[in-house]
């Protein structure tokens, strides 16, 4: 075993480092400017990755074209209503068709129709077209609104 000695009068010398330490609120400036930059990162990689707008399944097609066909048949009540004066048309002719909380609105070329697109309220750049179902003797276009 080693034993040291030490004379009462001796003094130890330390050497000493002095070491900087943040305070709180530096800290906290610290954490908010990471969780600004973050959170700014989080958000634009969602917009850029993500879709702009549900799209539309395969189904949904053959849904739209069956119910507005219902719709004109008759087969299930769509009143007509007075569009401009002395116009008549359907009430979803004007209104749309709302299906899965989207409003579909629908046309056939050739035809006097009062949907948004043909009445000139918005563009054809607004539209998502869904449907063009050519098999009738005139063609079916069915499209959505693209802003909400």
């Amino acid at each position: 075993m080693i034993q040291a000695h030490f004379s009462p009068g001796a003094t130890i010398a330390h050497d000493t480092v002095r070491t900087r330490r943040i305070g709180l609120s530096i800290f906290w400036l610290l954490f908010a400017t990471h969780a600004i930059l973050f959170g700014t990162l989080l958000i634009v990689l969602t917009d850029t990755l993500l879709p702009a707008r549900t799209p539309i399944s395969a189904v949904e097609p053959e849904i739209l074209r069956a119910a507005i066909l219902t719709r004109l048949d008759g087969a299930f009540d769509d009143p007509l209503i007075e569009a401009a004066p002395g116009a008549i048309a359907r009430a979803s002719n004007i209104r749309g068709l709302r299906l899965n909380g989207v409003t579909y609105y629908y046309y056939f070329e050739g035809q006097r129709s009062f949907d948004p697109l043909s009445r000139g309220t918005v563009g054809r750049s607004a539209i998502e077209v869904v449907l063009r179902d050519e098999s009738g003797p005139q063609t079916l276009v069915v499209y959505r609104l693209l802003r909400s």
